[in-house]
């Protein structure tokens, strides 16, 4: 909350309450819906009027074994029977969230993960992390794979093969960065620790909404809300379906996500954080 309210203060006074320049624009929000409010906060600071359409749902994994396997390994290694790891990667507050979540069901606390280096990508993930009581190592200077791999390589001077490294993440993501680790010699163990599914909506309204240019923006946060978001239209393209808005994206996975649906990204912010992702759509219907 702290956090929350220290981006708010600061948007105040980079844009003054006079300053609207979202004022009458209609953004339509695809997070999930647990996640919403403080992109919609954002939003409506810069004057937006916000819709949101949760495109998907976080749920629990298909099995916990996967996760419950590498807690077990983190066991025998903090009791000094084995070194299976090196570093506990976190892609998302989600893969924190249920990490930990699952960590305490076993009577188990933080300790069980101190002995190795944290790699949070994405500050919003660094954030939550370190109000989780964790300390983070390592923020990638860029959110994409190759940026997370330019920058682990960097941390330890070029010399990463061998190492191994815990993934605790979404059941169904994209591989650019087991491969990328692969090619370099470093052990990846990835373990789902949650899902994302789509959200259940009726797509008949929304489809006439949004074909009707009902929405100037439409904003997605993550490569799996675009892609749920898409398959929740059988028999409309997703660039039919937005052609009367302009597409957001919080950054390149999600870009190139929403391009190889056929979509065009009008709005992409240097920094992948949704404060960023908030000010490029402001600085975006200014600019017009």
């Amino acid at each position: 909350m702290l956090e929350q309210a220290g981006v708010m203060a600061n948007m105040a006074s980079k844009h003054p309450l006079t300053e609207y320049p979202l004022d009458g624009k209609r953004v339509l929000i695809t997070r999930a819906a647990h996640q919403a409010a403080t992109f919609v906060a954002l939003l409506e600071r810069y004057g937006a009027q916000v819709a949101s359409l949760p495109a998907i749902v976080i749920t629990e994994p298909s099995s916990w074994d996967a996760l419950d396997g590498a807690l077990q390994r983190l066991r025998e290694q903090v009791a000094g029977a084995a070194h299976h790891y090196d570093w506990l990667f976190f892609t998302s507050a989600n893969a924190i969230d249920f990490f930990l979540r699952r960590l305490r069901f076993h009577g188990d606390d933080l300790r069980l993960v101190g002995g190795l280096r944290l790699c949070a990508i994405g500050k919003g993930t660094a954030g939550v992390a370190r109000d989780a009581g964790l300390a983070v190592d390592l923020i990638p200077a860029r959110f994409n794979a190759e940026g997370v791999v330019e920058s682990f390589v960097a941390f330890h001077g070029g010399q990463v093969a061998g190492l191994r490294v815990l993934l605790p993440r979404a059941r169904v993501a994209r591989e650019t960065l087991p491969e990328s680790f692969a090619a370099l010699g470093v052990a990846l163990d990835i373990v789902e620790a949650y899902q994302t599914a789509r959200s259940d909506f009726d797509p008949t309204d929304w489809a006439h909404r949004l074909r009707s240019g009902d929405f100037d923006v439409v904003a997605f946060a993550s490569a799996s809300a675009v892609t749920q978001f898409a398959e929740a239209f059988p028999g409309i393209s997703p660039s039919e379906l937005l052609a009367r808005a302009k597409v957001a994206c919080i950054g390149p996975v999600t870009s190139q996500a929403a391009r190889e649906l056929g979509l065009a990204v009008a709005i992409e912010p240097q920094e992948a954080t949704l404060p960023a992702l908030a000010e490029a759509i402001a600085a975006h219907v200014a600019s017009r």
